[in-house]
């Protein structure tokens, strides 16, 4: 006689085991994606700023770590694919794509074990909105201040050229540009205080407690146009190794580095602000023997801080006018401006997940990158009697070719508002590009 096979249902404990085992796996899946999204390529920036850390740190820093690109930094630090240094002021910062955040971070912070606590490292979405925060002048001695706008830009513009920032440094130097303008539109802090120079030569005028009779200005950057503007009626002498200084400086009296002292020692307000390396004003080029204000807005410092010992003459450098400046009011603008940079940053990085999971832009940009790089080589080799000036123009040139023509292609795929979702617009992009870009 056959066995009775009645189906029979699963007993309590036996579903609580099949459901214990289900969540189980449904939370191993998605610790799993977690972990792929981690170490898949994202972003790492390294700095030092003047909340973090004393002048004469950073100085040291942005020579020996950050110089040269950052070559120490690099060295050892594994997974690097784009970076690019921002060199201000106030902040020396190096941002990485990397393909591990979590791997780099960690291999960053072992290098830094000397004045640790006087560096940040930061990855993922604190990263982007880093940047998005200095773009917009919200980490800014001045809040809201204009020049870091076109610094960044300019950072993100010499990593394009060098061929250091391509499917993931490139579209986020673009979108740090686009947040910056766009806080500006939100916070509408009033173009008079939205300088840092502005701030020191009122801040010096006021020390002074009268308008200068002479002034001296090494360097012509814009606090030294403005104190050629503002102080009309004063006596302006330049010194400046540029022929032609411009219109702002056509009533100013040029001087030359031999007769430094003897105008220094005739002037209540000296004003420097140069990329001189090394002091062009020491202590003894300035006697103690009235009051007199001098700006030192070099970096490095274009100015002896011996000076800083006098009784009567009073240096302010950029650490000074930080803390003169002190902390801003938190209004409701400020606010809405902060909010709008955690939100692109998160807008960011959802994009570059998205994007990171298909190589359809890392392909294009490397397929454009080796046909740059065949097409150079031919046109250098045809061209044998050029310079090495000569030959560094034609790379430059190439690399300019490549940055502008692949910057729509990327702007496509991120765009906001399209009709077409994100992985169409990528397949149109691969179907452009053929079967090249793999």
């Amino acid at each position: 006689m056959l066995p009775n096979h009645r189906q029979t249902d699963p007993s309590p404990a036996e579903t609580g085991v099949q459901d214990a085992a289900a969540r189980q796996r449904l939370a191993a899946e998605a610790g799993a994606r977690r972990d792929e999204r981690q170490r898949a390529p994202s972003v790492v920036v390294v700095g030092t700023s003047f909340k973090t850390a004393k002048l004469a740190f950073r100085e040291r820093a942005a020579k020996e770590l950050f110089g040269a690109g950052g070559e120490r930094l690099l060295a050892g630090t594994p997974g690097v694919l784009e970076s690019s240094v921002i060199e201000t002021c106030n902040r020396v910062e190096m941002y990485m794509a990397v393909n591990d955040p979590g791997v780099a971070s960690a291999a960053l912070r072992a290098k830094l074990h000397e004045g640790s606590d006087r560096f940040f490292v930061k990855s993922g979405v604190a990263a982007m909105a880093h940047i998005f925060r200095v773009a917009s002048g919200l980490d800014s001695v001045v809040v809201g201040e204009d020049q870091i706008l076109q610094q960044v830009r300019e950072a993100g513009r010499r990593a394009r050229v060098a061929g250091n920032a391509k499917s993931i440094l490139s579209p986020l130097f673009d979108a740090a540009y686009g947040v910056g303008e766009r806080v500006r539109e939100t916070y509408q802090v009033p173009r008079s205080k939205r300088s840092l120079s502005a701030f020191a030569l009122g801040h010096a005028l006021r020390e002074l407690g009268h308008r200068p009779v002479a002034v001296l200005l090494i360097g012509t950057g814009e606090t030294a146009k403005l104190a050629a503007l503002e102080l009309d009626g004063a006596k302006i002498y330049l010194l400046s190794r540029r022929k032609d200084p411009g219109p702002r400086f056509a009533s100013a009296a040029r001087i030359r580095s031999r007769d430094l002292r003897s105008v220094a020692a005739g002037c209540d307000l000296i004003v420097s602000a140069t990329r001189h390396s090394g002091y062009v004003l020491r202590r003894d080029d300035v006697p103690d023997d009235r009051r007199r204000i001098i700006l030192d807005l070099a970096f490095p410092r274009n100015v002896d801080p011996r000076l800083k010992a006098c009784n009567l003459v009073k240096l302010y450098d950029l650490d000074d006018l930080a803390a003169a400046v002190g902390p801003g009011p938190r209004d409701e603008g400020l606010e809405e401006s902060e909010r709008l940079v955690e939100a692109e940053a998160e807008r960011f990085n959802r994009w570059l997940v998205a994007t990171r999971l298909t190589p359809t832009l890392a392909s294009i940009y490397k397929w454009a990158e080796a046909v740059r790089e065949d097409e150079v080589g031919l046109a250098l080799r045809r061209l044998s009697g050029l310079s090495e000036r000569e030959r560094k123009v034609v790379e430059v040139m190439s690399r300019r070719l490549v940055s502008k023509l692949m910057a729509p292609h990327a702007a496509f795929a991120k765009q906001r508002g399209s009709e077409l979702e994100q992985p169409e617009r990528l397949r149109l992009l691969n179907s452009i590009f053929g079967e090249e870009p793999s």
